[in-house]
């Protein structure tokens, strides 16, 4: 059953100014599509509890107040990554992240980022492929760290180390890899991980309610375009496949490698009709 009251609800809170928007409530807003009862401020004053535990201040050195934080998250609360079930989209929700402490890399981060919000420090997310970080601002540069492993601290070539692994030793390391994610890019590549799980579980109607707060957060997005055609082809709902694909055709430049096989979806569901 797709929560479309939720869906609403997400949607119109991502259509805010980039800065009314904060991760943490969206993060619950998006899990409240899956757990309609969800009670967000129960949520977020988890986080606030967690935070008044932590023995950090601006005013101590970054290196300190990362040594602080990681003993609060990962040897007294015990955060980790679930690696016996990665692949678990309940490792995507923020509510389930807090009360398993179990999670993926962009979710432990969410943790990590939130924690740090509320105790002023300026830690933020890196969107790294294939392995989301975050990283510590300062007026000497930046600390790059790996929520996902406790909180280690990562020097270039460790991220170098961490791409090749991910994607081969020919994948070349890009400095904008190490970018800042804004919190829409955070909440996209969350969603992202959820359609994945949902589709290799065969639970078509949850990737179309990703897709649909997906579109909330880019509505000119032509990839969620083909891939909910793509879903509503699985589910023989050949009307609604046929009228996106044929939009994503009518916004498609020429050179984009996909036409050629929206074109092919076309004609099959056409010879289907004949």
């Amino acid at each position: 059953m797709i929560h479309t009251d939720a869906i609403r609800e997400f949607a119109d809170y991502v259509s805010r100014p980039p800065e009314l928007i904060r991760l943490d409530e969206a993060a619950l807003l998006l899990a409240r599509t899956a757990y309609p009862s969800l009670n967000t401020a129960e949520q977020l004053a988890r986080l606030d509890a967690l935070a008044a535990r932590a023995e950090c201040d601006a005013d101590l050195s970054p290196t300190a107040n990362i040594a602080n934080l990681n003993q609060l998250l990962f040897e007294v609360e015990r955060f980790a990554g679930n690696e016996e079930e990665y692949d678990d989209p309940r490792n995507s929700y923020l509510n389930e992240v807090l009360t398993r402490k179990l999670g993926i890399p962009i979710t432990i981060s969410l943790v990590y980022q939130e924690v740090a919000r509320r105790c002023r420090l300026p830690i933020v997310g890196v969107g790294f492929p294939g392995h989301f970080l975050a990283k510590y601002l300062t007026p000497e540069g930046e600390i790059l760290l790996d929520p996902y492993h406790h909180g280690a601290i990562l020097s270039l070539q460790d991220c170098e180390e961490k791409l090749k692994a991910q994607f081969g030793e020919d994948a070349e390391f890009r400095p904008f890899y190490l970018a800042t994610a804004s919190n829409k890019q955070i909440l996209s590549r969350m969603l992202n991980n959820l359609k994945g799980s949902f589709f290799r579980r065969k639970e078509f109607s949850h990737v179309l309610r990703m897709i649909e707060m997906a579109v909330a957060i880019d509505p000119s997005s032509r990839q969620e375009v083909h891939d909910r055609a793509m879903i509503h082809f699985l589910q023989r709902q050949y009307t609604e496949a046929m009228i996106d694909f044929r939009n994503y055709l009518s916004v498609s430049p020429a050179d984009d490698p996909q036409v050629r096989d929206v074109k092919t979806m076309i004609h099959r569901i056409q010879a289907m009709h004949n």
